[in-house]
C-alpha cells in the first residue's frame, strides 16, 4: 500500500471512532496520534493554550471524550480528502459535516458549566467575559432551536508523520465558516 492510501487509512480510522464512539476502544483510537507534542485545534479556537486548543495527549484525549459524548454525529469526507507526502510528513485537507442529533440535550449542562467557566476566567474583563459567554450560550441555543438533522459543515485538515511503519497525527483542525 502506498504512503497516500496509508494516510487515507489513518483517516478512516479517525472517521470510525467517531462514528462509532465507542469508549471501551478510546485507548485504541489514541494510537492515531504521535507523542505528547500533538495539538488538535477545535473549531472555537483562536489562540494558543486557550479554548478549543488542545496540546498533549491527554488534552486530546479528553475532548475526545467529550466529542464522543456531547457533540453530533462527525462525517469526515475521508474518499474526498487531498492528500500530499513529501518524505515522512503528509498533510491532508477535506470537508465534512456535523449532523445535529439529540445528544445536543445532553449537552446543554455542559454548555452551562462551560459559560460559567468563562465568566469566571480572570484574564479578561468582566464585560468581555459576560459577552463571551452570552454569544456562547446564545449559539448553542440557536442550534438547539435549529433541530435535530440541521447540518454543520466544516473543514478538517490535518498533518502527519510517519513513526515507524505507520503514520501518526501530528496536527488536526477542525474549522467552521462563521455564521
Amino acid at each position: 500500500m502506498n504512503d497516500i492510501a496509508q494516510v487515507r487509512q489513518v483517516l478512516g480510522r479517525f472517521q470510525d471512532g467517531y462514528t462509532t464512539r465507542d469508549m471501551s476502544t478510546l485507548d485504541e483510537f489514541m494510537e492515531l496520534f504521535s507523542d505528547d507534542d500533538v495539538e488538535l485545534i477545535g473549531i472555537g479556537a483562536s489562540v494558543r493554550g486557550g479554548n478549543e486548543w488542545f496540546e498533549g495527549l491527554e488534552a486530546i484525549r479528553e475532548i475526545v471524550e467529550s466529542d464522543w459524548t456531547y457533540w453530533g454525529d462527525v462525517i469526515i469526507d475521508v474518499e474526498g480528502a487531498k492528500i500530499t507526502v513529501l518524505g515522512d510528513v503528509a498533510w491532508l485537507s477535506t470537508s465534512g459535516d456535523l449532523l445535529q442529533t439529540p445528544v445536543l440535550d445532553k449537552a446543554m449542562i455542559f454548555y452551562v458549566q462551560q459559560m460559567q467557566e468563562m465568566i469566571a476566567d480572570e484574564s479578561a474583563d468582566l464585560e468581555t467575559r459576560m459577552m463571551e459567554a452570552t454569544h456562547f450560550g446564545l449559539r448553542r441555543l440557536r442550534e438547539k432551536h435549529l433541530g435535530t438533522g440541521h447540518r454543520w459543515p466544516f473543514v478538517f485538515t490535518a498533518v502527519l508523520a510517519k513513526a515507524g511503519d505507520g503514520w501518526r497525527f501530528r496536527q488536526v483542525q477542525f474549522a467552521m465558516p462563521v455564521d
